[in-house]
């Protein structure tokens, strides 16, 4: 069994405006059948997992929710089964993990800070 382990970094740039994109870095290991996903920044993240090929065709916007949307806190793993991925069926090579961080977009509304990706191989 294959472990790959890939990571995205987004850079600090929020220090001086708390609207904009917070740092942090999410790992994305798949372990079939489960893509575990590990938040390594000091912020929660959110996500959206999809089938890379499903991704072309879907319409989706990321979860502002904080009650209803799936989060990882701080130094937390999530594990992902590959059934719950978008698009999945068996076969598929890889998926694409989406995720961002929630900020006020007002006094009583959430907004992602900015929407980065990691794609990852099944």
């Amino acid at each position: 069994m294959k472990r790959r382990y890939f990571a995205v970094l987004a850079l600090p740039l929020a220090c001086a405006n708390p609207t904009g994109p917070i740092g942090g870095r999410l790992t994305v290991r798949a372990t079939p059948p489960v893509l575990e996903l590990t938040n390594q920044g000091a912020a929660p993240i959110y996500f959206f997992s999809i089938e890379r090929g499903a991704a072309a065709f879907t319409d989706w916007a990321p979860c502002t929710d904080t009650g209803r949307c799936a989060g990882i806190t701080m130094g937390q793993t999530a594990s992902v089964p590959y059934t719950q991925i978008a698009g999945y069926a068996p076969g598929a090579r890889e998926a694409i993990v989406y995720w961002w961080h929630l900020i006020a977009r007002d006094q009583s509304t959430l907004r992602p800070d900015s929407i980065r990706a990691v794609v990852v191989a099944l």
